[in-house]
């Protein structure tokens, strides 16, 4: 098995519990708020599943694994900025996650 070097993404899905999908959702946009100039992050999208309004997706790209991996590791630096507790909080268990090795495509940003 070869190693990506290239930019890294994943694909996040969490489920509220009952009738907490906005409110998810909203604390999740802040995260991604926060996540603005944030060191090789290139992607970091929200949505709401049209079909089941308590699951809301993120969609992460990055340039390296090791921007992602900081990312998550790094504290809440300003105020009101939400904690993964406050998130794992509003969910009704484990998201699912799915790893990517980003191969293409069009990236708000990116350069090339």
């Amino acid at each position: 098995m070869t190693t990506h070097t290239g930019p890294v993404g994943r694909l996040m899905e969490f489920t509220a519990l009952p009738g907490r999908g906005a409110d998810l959702a909203g604390l999740l946009l802040r995260v991604a708020d926060a996540l603005d100039g944030f060191p090789g992050c290139l992607l970091y999208a929200i949505g709401r599943d049209t079909q089941r309004p308590d699951v809301v997706h993120v969609t992460e790209v990055w340039r390296t694994a090791a921007d992602a991996d900081a990312a998550l590791a790094s504290p809440a630096e300003e105020a009101g900025t939400p904690a993964p507790s406050d998130v794992l909080a509003l969910v009704a268990g484990p998201p699912r996650r799915t790893e990517l090795a980003v191969l293409g495509g069009r990236l708000p940003g990116a350069t090339g």
